[in-house]
C-alpha cells in the first residue's frame, strides 16, 4: 500500500460502508459502471419519485469520482485526476489504489495524496525511487517532481535547492512548494534567485511567497530590489510577502508604507490590503489609499479596492453606498457582491436586501456577469436563485453548468446538483462530485 497514515484503513472501511449502504440504488450502480445516460435517467426518475436524497447524492458523487480515477489513462487522465485534488480525502482509497499503477496517472494520484497530507514525504520518496526511470518519459518526469515535492526534511536541503534550478518546470515548482513546507532558512538565497530569474511566472510567485514566509531583513530588502523588475502580479505577491509574520517586523511594514505612498494602481492597493490585514501602524493610511482607489481609479482597480477595503470602517461603507450609483455596472456588481458576502451585523439589513434585489435582477440574464450573480446569490444562501440555477443545468456552456451545480450545492440542494454527475463533460462531473463530497 502506498498510503501509510495511521487510521487510514479504518477510514476506508467506514467510507466503504457508507457507500455500500446506498449500493442498492440503480443510480449508484450506473455511476460505478460509468453508464452516464443510464445514470441520468435513473436520477431523474428518483428525483421525480422523491427517492433521491442528499446521502444518495453523496454516494453517487463518490462512485462517479472513483470511476473517473479508476478509468483515467494518460495523457488526458492526468488532468482528470488532478481536477479531483480538492476532494482528495473522501477519495483516499481510490487514489491510493490508482497510485499503485505504473503510468503517469498513478504518479499524479501519488502527488495528490502527498499534497493532501494523506501520505508522508518519506513514503512518497520511496515510491518515486522504487518506480525508477521507465520507458514512459511523462511518468519519469512526474516521478522526479513527486520525489522533489517530498524533499522537506533537513537532510534534503541541498537536493531541494539544486532542483529549484532544474530544467523541468514541474520539478522546479515542486522544489519551491517543498521549500514552503520545509521552512529552512538555508533556502533563502535559492528562493530569491528563483524569484528573480525563473522563466515561469507561477514559479516566481511561489518563490516570493516562500521567501516571505522565511522572512528576515535580507529577504525584505531583496524583495524591494525585485520590485523594480517585477510586473504587476509580481508586485502584488511581494506586498503579500512583506506582510508575512516573519517579514512585517523585519522591515516589511516600512516597505508597505513606502509602496502605498509612492506607487499607483494594483500594487498600491495590494500593499494597502496587506497593511489593513496586518493591522497596527499604517493601517489607517492604507484605508485612505483604498478609499481613494474606490472613488477615482480605473474600473479594474476600483473593483480590487472594493474587494479589499475593510467593511468594518464606516468611511468604507459610505464609499460603497455612493458607488452603488456608479454608471459602471462592474463596479456596482462588486459593491453588491461585497455587501452580500459580508458577515452578519456589518452591513445594514436594507443594504443586504438591496444587494439581493439588484443581483437577482441581473441574474435573470445570460451574460457572464449574470452567471457570477447567480453564484454570489447561492453563496449567500438566497434560495430565490434556485430556479435560475436549475435552468443552467441545461446550458450548452460547460462553465455555466459547472457553476450551476456548485451553486445548488451551496444552497444545500445536493439531489438537484447530482444531475450533473451524469454530464457529458468529465470536467463538469468531477467538479460537481467534489463540491457534493465537500458539502457538510
Amino acid at each position: 500500500m502506498y498510503r501509510v497514515l495511521p487510521g487510514a484503513i479504518l477510514a476506508g472501511l467506514l467510507s466503504l460502508a457508507a457507500v455500500t449502504g446506498c449500493a442498492s440504488s440503480a443510480s449508484v450502480r450506473a455511476a460505478e459502471a460509468g453508464r452516464f445516460d443510464e445514470l441520468r435517467r435513473s436520477m431523474i426518475d428518483e428525483l421525480r419519485r422523491g427517492a433521491l436524497d442528499s446521502d444518495d447524492a453523496r454516494a453517487i458523487a463518490r462512485a462517479v469520482a472513483e470511476g473517473e480515477i479508476a478509468r483515467a489513462t494518460p495523457p488526458s487522465g492526468v488532468d482528470r485526476v488532478r481536477e479531483l485534488r480538492t476532494c482528495a480525502r473522501p477519495l483516499e482509497d481510490a487514489l491510493d489504489e490508482r497510485a499503485a499503477g505504473s503510468d503517469a496517472v498513478a504518479t499524479a494520484a501519488a502527488m495528490i495524496l502527498l499534497e493532501a497530507g494523506l501520505t508522508d514525504p518519506e513514503s512518497a520518496k520511496r515510491y518515486a525511487r522504487e518506480a525508477g526511470p521507465g520507458r514512459d518519459p511523462a511518468r519519469s518526469a512526474a516521478l522526479r517532481a513527486l520525489e522533489t515535492r517530498a524533499l522537506v526534511a533537513a537532510e534534503d536541503g541541498a537536493l531541494r535547492r539544486a532542483r529549484t534550478l532544474d530544467g523541468d518546470q514541474e520539478v522546479r515548482l515542486a522544489a519551491l512548494r517543498a521549500a514552503i513546507a520545509a521552512a529552512d532558512p538555508n533556502d533563502r538565497s535559492a528562493l530569491l534567485e528563483a524569484a528573480r530569474l525563473d522563466p515561469y511566472p507561477l514559479a516566481r510567485t511561489i518563490a516570493v511567497r516562500a521567501a516571505g514566509a522565511l522572512g528576515g531583513r535580507e529577504v525584505v530588502l531583496a524583495l524591494r530590489d525585485l520590485w523594480v523588475l517585477s510586473d504587476e502580479p509580481g508586485r502584488e505577491a511581494i506586498a503579500e510577502a512583506w506582510a508575512a509574520p516573519r517579514a512585517i517586523d523585519a522591515g516589511g511594514r516600512a516597505q508597505l508604507l513606502w509602496a502605498i505612498s509612492t506607487q499607483r494602481g494594483a500594487p498600491a492597493i495590494a500593499a494597502a490590503r496587506a497593511l489593513v490585514r496586518a493591522g497596527g501602524e499604517g493601517a489607517g493610511e492604507a484605508v485612505s489609499v483604498l478609499l481613494d482607489a474606490i472613488r477615482t481609479s480605473q474600473s479594474r482597480d476600483r473593483i480590487y479596492a472594493i474587494r479589499s477595503a475593510p467593511l468594518e470602517d464606516p468611511a468604507v461603507r459610505t464609499a460603497l453606498l455612493k458607488a452603488q450609483g456608479d454608471p459602471d455596472e462592474a463596479v456596482v456588481f462588486a459593491v453588491h457582491a461585497r455587501h452580500l458576502d459580508a458577515s452578519p451585523g456589518i452591513v445594514a439589513a436594507r443594504e443586504r436586501a438591496a444587494a439581493v434585489a439588484w443581483l437577482m435582477k441581473l441574474a435573470t440574464g445570460t451574460s457572464t456577469r449574470a452567471v457570477l450573480a447567480r453564484g454570489a446569490l447561492a453563496r449567500a444562501g438566497v434560495r430565490a436563485a434556485v430556479p435560475l440555477l436549475e435552468r443552467d443545468l441545461r446550458s450548452h456552456e460547460i462553465p455555466v453548468r459547472e457553476a450551476a451545480g456548485t451553486g445548488l450545492v451551496e444552497l444545500g440542494d445536493l439531489p438537484r446538483a447530482a444531475l450533473l454527475l451524469a454530464d457529458v463533460d468529465p470536467q463538469v462531473r468531477t467538479s460537481v462530485a467534489c463540491a457534493i463530497l465537500g458539502a457538510s
